[in-house]
């Protein structure tokens, strides 16, 4: 009886510390920092679902699943670049799983 409670205690506890785990993009997108280059960004996150470019610079944006693994949340995460090609911003919204971007 005491094994058998002691390996259902143990079941629940580590069902509890999983569902805490966060996801792999989570990790990922905690590793960026100022300074990184392009090539830095490309190889932690991959390719970039779009990139706005002007005269100061460009912004890439990634959709990624961030949060808890029972409950990841869609954001979009935008990281800037200046003209050198080195991250001078990065930031996060909330992402509607619905919403489509558009071509300009």
């Amino acid at each position: 009886m005491k094994k058998t409670l002691l390996m259902l205690m143990l079941c629940i506890t580590s069902f509890g510390l999983c569902s805490c785990v966060s996801t792999r993009d989570a990790v990922k997108v905690n590793k960026v920092e100022i300074g990184m280059s392009k090539d830095d960004i490309r190889h932690l996150l991959g390719t970039p679902l779009f990139r706005n470019a002007n005269e100061h610079g460009e912004e890439w944006g990634y959709r990624k699943l961030v949060g808890e693994v029972a409950g990841p949340e869609p954001i979009l995460f935008i990281v800037t670049f200046d003209v050198n090609g080195k991250v001078i911003a990065y930031d996060s919204v909330k992402d509607h799983p619905h919403y489509q971007l558009r071509e300009r």
